[in-house]
């Protein structure tokens, strides 16, 4: 039967057996810690675990240094819907290469302009990688993995499942502008 599939069914096959076990095991486990769910509960749970994903990197074609830019402002704009509450220019920053892959990096910095301060105080970058793996034919190389850090953090979150939100942003923004009130109150300078 697994020599009848091509490699995508052969991979959609193989990632069903495994959202059906994570799902098992999770119901599972509710079921000893004494949280009954109805029948509807159980069967949502898996369209739950296996959510499609929130962006498509189909769009990601050579050059990809030209397409990741128009993307990821189309992702800022019109997916995340980031501009109305923020500004922000996109701006690319260079590439590097290993053994196994091409990267290419871009940041996002973005800002909340107010009528009493048209010059924000503090800004807010966001950090995009493009990972271009060149080990792989080129029949099954697929699409470029995509990720973003947010300025300060440490996890790197996969655009296909994460979306970036204003909430994450205004936090930073938050956090820089006490940082600030703590030095004027200081009056280091």
């Amino acid at each position: 039967m697994w020599r009848l599939l091509d490699d995508s069914q052969h991979f959609k096959l193989k990632y069903n057996i495994y959202i059906d076990i994570v799902v098992s095991v999770i119901n599972r486990a509710k079921e000893i810690l004494g949280i009954r769910q109805t029948l509807r509960q159980l069967a949502q749970s898996r369209d739950i675990l296996a959510s499609q994903p929130k962006l498509s990197l189909h769009s990601l074609r050579s050059p990809l240094v030209v397409t990741s830019h128009k993307f990821i402002a189309d992702a800022i704009e019109k997916k995340w819907c980031l501009t109305n509450t923020f500004m922000y220019i996109l701006k690319y920053v260079g590439d590097s290469k290993d053994e196994s892959s091409n990267f290419y990096y871009f940041e996002a910095v973005f800002s909340q302009p107010t009528a009493s301060y048209p010059i924000s105080q503090a800004t807010v970058s966001v950090f995009f990688r493009i990972e271009d793996k060149h080990i792989e034919p080129v029949e099954l190389k697929g699409v470029p993995l995509m990720t973003f850090r947010i300025e300060g953090q440490r996890t790197d979150h996969d655009v296909r499942y994460v979306t970036l939100t204003a909430d994450w942003i205004l936090a930073v923004l938050k956090m820089k502008l006490k940082l600030y009130q703590r030095i004027e109150s200081i009056k280091l300078f």
